[in-house]
């Protein structure tokens, strides 16, 4: 069974309508509930402004098969800033001040309760980040902003969610049974 919701309904008040159900834990169990790529985007947009007011813009979001690319523009340090409300060190303002282009691949796996992002690649300024740099990147500029996000981990899904698949057309979350 999906969750539908009307039609007519914008794409963030759709996504909204559809996660509701899902965090508020309001879903049959057993339900399927897709969100499409305009969906996701459009849930992207907003969360930025809210979680992320400064230093990210246009962020949008490319569904694939089992992975994702990401891209946007990103000021690291006023995205650093506003995360941390520091000053930031001599490096981080001469190697990363300005707007850059960003774009991020990452591969998902997710199955009884748990899931999984792995990195596959990260281009700033269309340069690949790779190694300890791109761990660098990682500890000075994401896990501030979200300190629990957890990348090449197995983690709990939360919500009674028990797996998920991406694809071109968005991500399908299954509940429970």
């Amino acid at each position: 069974m999906a969750a539908v919701v009307p039609a007519g309904v914008d794409q963030l008040q759709s996504v909204r309508a559809k996660l509701a159900l899902v965090e508020g834990e309001h879903a049959t169990r057993g339900t399927r509930i897709v969100f499409s790529t305009a969906e996701l985007n459009a849930w992207i947009m907003d969360s930025a402004k809210t979680h992320v007011p400064q230093g990210l813009r246009n962020p949008r979001l490319l569904p694939g098969i089992g992975m994702a690319t990401g891209s946007a523009e990103i000021d690291f340090v006023r995205l650093r800033q506003a995360a941390t409300g520091e000053a930031p060190g001599w490096l981080v303002k001469n190697l990363f001040a300005g707007e850059r282009p960003v774009k991020a691949t990452v591969r998902f796996q997710s199955r009884n309760g748990q899931a999984r992002v792995d990195v596959e690649s990260v281009e700033i300024s269309g340069i690949p980040l790779e190694g300890k740099v791109l761990d660098f990147a990682f500890d000075a500029f994401v896990r501030p902003a979200f300190p629990y996000a957890s990348i090449s981990q197995w983690f709990t899904l939360q919500y009674g969610i028990d797996h998920f698949t991406v694809n071109p057309s968005g991500v399908a979350v299954f509940l429970r049974r």
